[in-house]
């Protein structure tokens, strides 16, 4: 780690004739930069908040090593044994009745520490447990009668308490603001967690104490359906989690990060007929609701901080600033009090929202005091606001910022609303549903890419997953279509791609604004094609709206992926419906929220468990604290967040049912490559990657360095199967499978090469390599990546019939070290994964790889489509194919081909091999953020960018 001070700043004014801002200046100037590298990975700047004292202890807690509290007499539970069976039953999800059946068989009857159900959960219920339950009615009057609804609620500062004295989250805990930068000159800003964005800073300025610590507060609620196929049953849960904690971890349920702290009333609103009231009568209740639950919040920002116990030792005073909400479009108009007419954020008027413009944001106490206006006499700027007659639940919060609350929503706006809802149904018009339908099916698989074997217009319902999918191959599959449908869907992928970045830099955020800018320029083309007909037009899409904020709520908030609404439908499961289908259906609401607190109580209890040796028996009923007193507070910024927390979201992750990982092959995969130490599974971590030689003369560090992957090869220990050369020719495609042995053999071995085989000889075979990738470099907040490239004939069942289509991947060969990018490579089809007989093992221990060759890519990318261009390699009329070792694949990649290139002779089918039946193909980088970031490092994305000073655009 590296501190530096840098002096001299373009911020700011400096001149002399005013002493004030010279002296402004001076202190602007004068900034201690410390180079870190952040929690996505990234070496970066850090310029932290000016005041010293800014989210620091106002004291330590006294007498630390001192503290004991009496732990409760939980029964049996104080065995580890015993609550492991505790646990098992618990988080299983079954019944009462089943844990009741279960704990009185008679073969375990006398050996369990419970004799029914009701006495397990009488041990249960005397564990610790997370914040209380209150319960608040509200009275509904309508035209013909009430109805009494509750809300079951907690507090949000106990919540607070209880993330702050977490021993396990000491170390991630962020207290003070921060800015990071690319680089010593301060230029250029670089942005992932709120602590880094620009809200919290501002904030910080505006709380007078200097003592005090912001705790970002952090709000999502979605009403959700309990039953699936009968009945109306619905939940209104409201989650609460902080933005003082990574978003890596937030997104970890079983971290309890984030917390359940309400469930809002649904009532019937029988006893209102009319439609406007009852909308009336639920905008009220909700905002009632949401003040009622977070006005432990607001009192203590009013009252002058809270102090609070934090796990490092020390006492802060912390202010709980509401910080931002969650939620879908529906929702963030409920919650900003407009009709959902108009934008939630700005000012715009509902018949100028479908361009791009500047309107105001919208400000808290110019929405209040037109409220107020409009509740004494009639207010045309109310009316043109939008706004609704409700007092909001935020007025109570002197801090929100309403132009910046709202977070943005990448499911429902951009994969589910622009993507799917929007660009999808437009090119399905235009191209015809079976057209694209076709050019899905017939698409060439990639492995961990879905594929649409009955294409996307018969899929009746959506998840997230297969949304993400679907835009992978939208580009290539509409190729051939108008130039500028081409151009508006090739600008909005790359608007969603640079939106999932996890870590976005001032230039991603202009080339987010650069493709937004495209996407307008083009999009009247779809009115003109006639495939939006409304009279509204693009006025009536409020989500193509809302993403023209994104940028400004990225700079504000930080990245989108710390706010995703797919975090609140997985969060769902746990916190409402489990709970709902282990109830009886008869007051359901109670027994959710005492089944929730149950579950809390578990975990709680297996933390305290685990911890054991640290502290002394549970029996003794003491616990010692052991808290650090020591160091500087915040998070450990050189560690990484542990490895559960870097895999990828458990919901985020699908797979097809035929193509998951044989288990057997995942606990043989061992073999390297590269002569290294063999790690167990999931250790691999990729080799360094190559940095491109700088050109001749050029000034070090002049140029940022450009990398290549270089990844670590594995195979499993024991092969797929050893087969003869007529089974690989026949099974695996391979025609030239001996010729390419004998080219390899006097090529590489020349001393082997009078070595001959024929169609009997025997080799042994692989059905798949892995290729892992440590983190990129260039953005290290991608995590490690891994390629997968198959070599799998067709599988069929006893009676012949098709069960698994051959599958053979395409891949980078390293061929021209000395070009840059994609230059670098050829692409190639692995028919074959092998080694060579144990007779040349000595010469060759390397595995091998037979490969269909593609020619180099084109020079330069597609016009309008911005890829990259290959065709496929051909000599003497024969595809060209050769055996190379299996280290020089550099990384997997998926070929869509240019439909529009069909052989004449050929037809296309749903089961066609696409590969071999076009002419030429699409380097496809929206297969994986990987190759698309990759792409984007190396200069070569294609996306359309205009020259300075020019309106034209171009292809990068």
């Amino acid at each position: 780690m590296e501190s530096v001070h840098f002096a001299g700043s373009q911020e700011g004014p400096n001149s002399p004739q005013d002493q004030s801002s010279s002296d402004r200046g001076s202190r602007r100037n004068s900034v201690h930069l410390e180079e870190v590298v952040d929690t996505e990975g990234h070496r970066v700047f850090v310029e932290t908040y000016p005041s010293p004292h800014a989210g620091q202890p106002i004291r330590q807690v006294e007498n630390t090593r001192k503290i004991r509290r009496n732990y409760p007499d939980v029964g049996a539970l104080a065995d580890p044994e015993a609550f492991e069976i505790a646990e098992l039953l618990m988080q299983s999800g079954v019944s009462a009745r089943f844990r009741n059946r279960y704990l009185r068989l008679k073969r375990f009857r006398n050996k369990m520490p419970w004799h029914n159900n009701r006495a397990l959960l009488k041990d249960i219920d005397k564990l610790p447990h997370g914040p209380d339950w209150e319960v608040q009615p509200f009275r509904l009057e309508g035209n013909c009668g009430e109805e009494i609804v509750e809300l079951w609620k907690r507090n949000p500062l106990d919540v607070i308490r209880a993330m702050l004295r977490d021993k396990t989250l000491r170390k991630y805990l962020h207290y003070v603001p921060e800015r990071h930068y690319t680089s010593r000159d301060r230029s250029k800003r670089r942005r992932s967690e709120l602590w880094t964005a620009d809200w919290l800073w501002r904030t910080q300025q505006l709380i007078a104490d200097e003592f005090a610590t912001i705790i970002s507060c952090i709000v999502s609620s979605d009403e959700t359906r309990l039953t699936n196929f009968a009945g109306n049953k619905r939940a209104h849960p409201v989650y609460f989690t902080i933005g003082n904690l990574p978003k890596r971890l937030r997104r970890r349920i079983s971290k309890r990060t984030s917390v359940l702290i309400g469930y809002l009333p649904v009532p019937t609103l029988s006893c209102e007929t009319n439609k406007e009231k009852c909308r009336e009568i639920k905008r009220d209740l909700f905002h009632e609701c949401l003040a009622s639950i977070l006005a432990p919040l607001a009192d203590a920002c009013k009252t002058g901080g809270v102090e609070m116990p934090c796990s490092d030792g020390g006492v802060r005073r912390i202010y709980p600033v509401l910080a931002s909400y969650v939620a879908d479009f529906p929702e963030q108009c409920k919650v900003a009090c407009t009709k959902q007419t108009h934008c939630p954020l700005c000012t715009c008027h509902p018949k100028t929202r479908g361009d791009p413009g500047d309107s105001p944001l919208r400000d808290r106490d110019d929405a209040l005091q037109t409220m107020q206006e409009a509740e004494e006499g009639p207010s045309a700027r109310f009316n043109w606001l939008g706004l609704t007659k409700t007092r909001p639940f935020w007025a109570d919060h002197d801090y929100v910022d309403i132009g910046t609350f709202l977070t943005p929503d990448l499911l429902h706006q951009v994969h589910k609303g622009v993507m799917k809802d929007h660009l999808i149904k437009w090119v399905t018009t235009i191209l015809g549903k079976a057209i694209l339908d076709e050019r899905y099916m017939s698409m060439p698989e990639f492995h961990g890419m879905r594929h649409f074997k009955h294409g996307i217009s018969s899929v009746s319902q959506w998840t997230g997953r297969e949304l993400k999918e679907m835009t992978k191959i939208l580009l290539p599959a509409i190729s051939d279509s108008n130039t500028r449908v081409v151009q508006a869907a090739r600008a909005l992928l790359d608007f969603m791609y640079l939106a999932h970045f996890g870590s976005v830099t001032d230039d991603d955020l202009d080339s987010m604004e650069e493709a937004l800018r495209t996407f307008h320029n083009h999009k009247d083309v779809f009115k003109e094609l006639g495939t939006v007909t409304t009279d509204k037009g693009f006025h009536g899409i409020p989500k193509i709206h809302m993403i023209s904020h994104y940028m400004h709520l990225i700079r504000e908030l930080g990245t989108p992926d710390g706010y995703n609404t797919e975090t609140s439908e997985r969060l769902h499961i746990d916190f409402a419906k489990l709970g709902y289908r282990a109830s009886n259906k008869v007051n359901a609401t109670k027994q959710m929220a005492l089944y929730i607190q149950r579950l809390e109580a578990i975990d709680m209890h297996a933390t305290y468990l685990s911890e054991m040796p640290e502290t002394t028996n549970v029996q003794s009923g003491e616990v010692g604290s052991t808290a650090n007193v020591e160091g500087r507070s915040g998070p450990d910024r050189g560690l990484a967040l542990d490895d559960d927390m870097l895999e990828e979201d458990e919901w985020d992750a699908w797979y097809d049912e035929e193509d998951e990982e044989d288990p057997e092959e995942l606990a043989d995969a061992g073999v390297r490559v590269e002569a290294v130490v063999t790690l167990g599974r999931g250790q691999y971590e990729g080799n360094p990657w190559e940095p491109e030689a700088q050109p001749h003369g050029a000034d070090e560090g002049a140029i940022l360095p450009v990398f290549h992957p270089n990844p670590q090869h594995v195979l499993a220990k024991t092969p797929t199967a050893t087969v003869s050369v007529s089974y690989i020719v026949r099974e695996h495609g391979a025609e030239r499978f001996l010729h390419a042995v004998h080219s390899f053999l006097a090529k590489e071995l020349p001393e082997h090469s009078q070595t001959v085989f024929n169609n009997e000889s025997k080799f042994n075979i692989w059905s798949r390599a892995r290729l892992f990738h440590s983190p990129p470099p260039y953005q290290p907040s991608e995590g490690c990546h891994t390629d997968v490239i198959r070599a799998q004939p067709a599988k069929t069942d006893q009676y012949d019939r098709l069960s698994r289509p051959g599958r053979f991947d395409t891949a980078l060969l390293l061929a021209y070290p000395e070009r840059a990018g994609i230059h670098r490579y050829r692409p190639g089809r692995v028919r074959v994964i092998f080694e060579l007989p144990y007779n040349l093992q000595a010469a060759c221990p390397e595995p091998l790889a037979y490969i269909e060759l593609f020619n180099s890519a084109s020079a330069n990318p597609t016009g309008n489509v911005g890829l990259f261009t290959t065709t496929r390699s051909l000599v003497q009329q024969q595809r060209a194919a050769l055996i190379v070792r299996l280290s020089l694949l550099r990384m997997a990649c998926h070929l869509a081909p240019k439909y529009n290139t069909l052989e004449p002779e050929a037809t296309l089918t749903p089961t066609s091999d696409a590969l071999q039946i076009f002419r030429t193909f699409y380097l496809n980088i929206f297969a994986t953020h990987f190759c698309y970031i990759l792409a984007r490092h190396w200069g070569q994305d294609g996306q359309h960018r205009r020259d300075e000073g020019s309106d034209e655009e171009m292809a990068s």
